[in-house]
């Protein structure tokens, strides 16, 4: 039997809508999640302190380092579990780990322009910058609008270190949340005084606060120390995240 023009065309268009609709899939990043690790407000690698009357909302932890500091018998207040050493630590550097790397492999879907965050209002997607460092300007509001998508995931992939300015600011909006965001550096994080930010942050290296500067999400050093002062942050546990 030979084929009729209907055969054909009905291949064809087979053809045609295979093709087309294989790329789509394919630019779909994969979800990312903190695991064990969304539980904790501070993570650090080796030592975490707290100066004044920081308050984390959720756990603290060290691992494989031993030493916090600055919470009970300090003036620091950490709601959930202080662990240095153990195995929820241990468990939750681990999760940290395996979030840092998965983020760090996803195709970028954008490449901005500036490395000031200062101003901005940013979709989901895959961010990169064009320097190694990145920065959120003093007095600036970067804004994560969620186009309605609660599972919308911002991931902004940093070389080295990224800098939020005195009094700066990380606002949701149209049903973003602040669970699906992730800064991923290279090495140092550094956070101003009063600034209100809105995300999980993955340092390479040090992540250091300074007075009254507040964060919802998870602060988690793969490397080295978290250092907090007068500082409020809340865990995002039972966040409706991917």
């Amino acid at each position: 039997m030979y084929p009729t023009p209907n055969t054909n065309l009905l291949t064809l268009t087979l053809l045609l809508t295979t093709s087309l609709a294989s790329p789509l899939i394919e630019k779909r990043a994969p979800p990312i999640s903190l695991g064990l690790a969304r539980t904790f407000g501070a993570l650090a690698a080796s030592t975490l302190t707290s100066v004044g009357n920081t308050v984390v909302t959720g756990d603290c932890g060290t691992y494989p380092g031993t030493s916090i500091t600055g919470f009970p018998p300090g003036p620091g207040v950490c709601t959930g579990k202080t662990t240095s050493g153990g195995l929820a630590s241990l468990n939750a550097e681990a999760s940290c780990l395996l979030a840092y790397n998965n983020a760090k492999g996803l195709v970028p879907t954008r490449a901005l322009t500036s490395a000031n965050l200062g101003g901005l209002v940013l979709p989901p997607g895959i961010y990169t910058f064009p320097t190694e460092a990145a920065a959120l300007s003093a007095g600036s509001t970067l804004t994560l609008s969620g186009a309605g998508n609660p599972n919308g995931q911002w991931v902004f992939q940093i070389g080295t270190t990224f800098a939020a300015g005195a009094n700066s600011k990380i606002v949701m909006s149209n049903g973003g949340q602040a669970c699906n965001v992730y800064f991923v550096l290279g090495t140092a994080a550094s956070i101003g005084a009063n600034a209100s930010l809105q995300g999980n942050i993955l340092a390479g290296m040090t992540i250091a606060a300074s007075a009254g500067a507040s964060g919802s999400g998870t602060w988690c050093s793969k490397n080295a120390a978290v250092t907090l002062i007068n500082n409020k942050l809340v865990a995002l546990s039972t966040c409706t995240s991917v």
